[in-house]
């Protein structure tokens, strides 16, 4: 047998955690023991601490010039990542008809009413490919739920009453569906539970139910329209700006990491008395450090000699970007990993604007694996754990522990 003990990330509080846990526990190899090591409550900044001293924020400018998004600069991938992206804030957008221009002539689908019918059933007995995704029963309640506000909406009632193109409705309704579905999820602090394919195959599969045909054109029909809309009404230049801002400026989950780098002490040795917990019986430990969870665990394995620590896994962590700074609280700048330090794996995704590799700072001491999500920030920064190529990789080294 084998422990694994996860240390969670910033802005994460309990509700979040227990989703992380429950996701591991159902993917790492039988012989796995899951442990948390929860601290959000207890070194986290409260909820509303920190906002008397912000200033209010300026309105952000409207970019109504589709020319100030660089779009030729996109490959399909991160074109699709920054749509979903779109998708995940404005889920509607999908439904919304655009100028009777734009239909070239073509008669708006009329099949509306039928579709919407075939929607609402789907709610109550999902088709089996859909119903595995689904096996949660809450998150088929707030399935049901996001099938109810896409088709109480007001683009959603016009889409079904007015028509879209020919046969684009089915693929709208679903991906709009599952876009609300994971929006609100994400919104919620719930970390991001389904791959990029798993999300895809949920758009698929709602398609077939509603007649539409889910063939590679159609699939991309409603990110096509998305992007068009999202071009039209100026949302993507917000987006590109607002993603500036977002590394510039005051991230939400700040306080977290700057409480950690002024008290971190306190986080470490809650870490350092969770290990000490774990006996013989527990087997080779492995420690797993999502984000800041991810900081400490590196700050504590420098300080100290953890025993039983066989390896350190890190996902979307930070900790070696601190180093290279001179922002690491534990080992001055240009030092390197201290001889005790254990096997250390570190996870990295290009889109988490979060998540850094470590081997060029400390070299021969880490092995990085850059794991491609598809999905957009800030979803890619929890996405990881769903990816089934991240969930291979940490049960072979559970089970190379073992």
């Amino acid at each position: 047998m084998s422990t694994l003990l996860f240390v969670h990330g910033t802005g994460v509080r309990r509700p979040a955690c227990t989703e992380m846990l429950t996701l591991l526990r159902a993917t790492m190899p039988g012989h796995t023991r899951v442990e948390e090591c929860y601290w959000g409550d207890c070194f986290g900044v409260p909820d509303g601490v920190g906002t008397a001293a912000l200033p209010g924020a300026e309105p952000v400018e409207t970019y109504a010039d589709a020319q100030s998004v660089p779009t030729d600069d996109l490959d399909d991938d991160d074109r699709a990542a920054l749509t979903w992206g779109l998708l995940y804030e404005n889920p509607l957008t999908p439904l919304r008809r655009t100028e009777d221009s734009a239909f070239g002539g073509m008669v708006a689908d009329r099949t509306g009413p039928q579709v919407a019918r075939r929607l609402k059933a789907l709610a109550a007995e999902p088709p089996e490919a859909l119903a595995a995704l689904l096996d949660d029963a809450r998150v088929k309640e707030e399935f049901a739920a996001s099938v109810t506000a896409v088709l109480d909406s007001t683009e959603g009632q016009e889409a079904v009453a007015l028509g879209l193109r020919p046969g684009e409705l089915p693929s709208a309704l679903a991906t709009a569906v599952i876009a609300h579905l994971l929006g609100v999820a994400q919104h919620r602090g719930t970390p991001v539970l389904w791959s990029t394919g798993q999300r895809d195959e949920a758009v698929r599969a709602i398609t077939t139910a509603l007649g539409g045909v889910p063939r590679s054109a159609l699939d991309r029909a409603a990110l096509r329209a998305s992007w068009w809309t999202a071009r039209r009404f100026g949302v993507l230049g917000r987006v590109e700006k607002n993603r500036a801002e977002l590394m510039t400026g005051v991230h939400p989950k700040l306080g977290d990491v700057l409480k950690y780098l002024a008290r971190g002490h306190r986080l470490r040795a809650f870490i350092r008395d969770r290990l000490a917990e774990l006996g013989p019986a527990d087997g080779p430990v492995v420690l797993l450090g999502h984000s800041l969870g991810g900081i400490a665990a590196v700050d504590l394995l420098i300080e100290e000699e953890a025993g039983g620590v066989d390896h350190l896994v890190t996902v979307g962590t930070q900790a070696a970007h601190l180093h290279e700074i001179g922002a690491l609280p534990s080992l001055d700048p240009g030092k390197p990993l201290p001889e005790h330090f254990p096997a250390w794996t570190n996870f990295y995704d290009k889109r988490d604007l979060l998540g850094f590799a470590a081997a060029a700072v400390f070299p021969r001491r880490v092995d990085d694996i850059e794991i491609n999500t598809n999905e957009p920030f800030p979803a890619a920064h929890s996405a990881y754990f769903a990816h089934p190529g991240f969930q291979r990789r940490l049960a072979g080294i559970l089970r190379d522990g073992a």
